[in-house]
């Protein structure tokens, strides 16, 4: 099937490679409707996978609620700083919806929640459990993420930070609302829901690899590394069924 190891490494591969164009030709003026299209290309096996597991309704929901509360939350921080701290979106997300967040946000976080999520159903059905499984994995994820991003101009943060250029109060926020998205994700879908099949993580996969290929080539290794590590994770990870 489509999310078989093989068929995921291959396009992982080919994503990685990939990233080169991203450093090459960022300063072109279609390089933000060139990311969202990306952006939308990397969410979409995560999103149907979590909908032929849950069913049409409760997927769709699901997906519709992540996907708006996010771009809400990330709103309200670009506004008052909580809870990430202070930073803005650059222009190479295109437009601002508000003069605030680019809507493409929507398509940005939630697949990397969705890969957190199916971690953490591997790993404990206990909600407290899973949701704080959960919002670790995501953590670490945004460890990648956010350098990359700061340094290509998605974002920066005010008086920029020790990692990167990012700050402490990120990945507290990081925390706090992977929680939360993970326990609101339980609440709605249920126990009998978990484990999340394989699909689901795929996408997460594919934003690894890519953003893997970026840093290594403008010399982030650090947060290569830890990219690296979280995609053995992801590919390693034992197709677990609980009781």
């Amino acid at each position: 099937m489509f999310y078989q190891k093989r068929g995921i490494i291959a396009t992982g591969i080919l994503f990685m490679a990939s990233s080169y164009f991203m450093v090459r030709f960022q300063a072109l003026p279609l390089f933000s409707s060139i990311s969202g299209v990306f952006m939308a290309v990397f969410a979409l096996p995560s999103y149907y996978y979590l909908v032929r597991h849950l069913g049409a309704v409760k997927g769709v929901f699901i997906l519709t609620l992540l996907s708006v509360i996010p771009v809400l939350v990330e709103a309200f921080a670009v506004w008052t700083g909580f809870p990430f701290g202070g930073f803005e979106y650059g222009e190479k997300l295109g437009g601002l919806l508000f003069g605030l967040v680019p809507p493409s946000v929507s398509f940005a976080y939630l697949p990397i929640l969705l890969g957190s999520l199916f971690t953490a159903s591997k790993l404990s059905r206990e909600p407290f459990r899973f949701s704080v499984a959960a919002s670790l994995f995501n953590l670490l994820v945004d460890l990648v993420i956010d350098p990359a991003a700061v340094h290509i101009g998605f974002w920066s943060y005010h008086g920029g930070g020790l990692y990167y250029g990012v700050p402490l109060s990120n990945f507290v926020g990081w925390l706090f609302t992977g929680f939360l998205y993970s326990a609101l994700f339980y609440v709605i879908t249920g126990r009998d829901s978990l484990p999340l099949p394989e699909g689901v993580s795929v996408s997460l996969i594919w934003i690894l690899c890519f953003w893997v290929g970026y840093l290594s080539i403008v010399g982030l290794i650090l947060p290569a590394l830890v990219g690296v590590v979280l995609l053995l994770s992801l590919l390693k990870l034992p197709d677990k069924r609980h009781p």
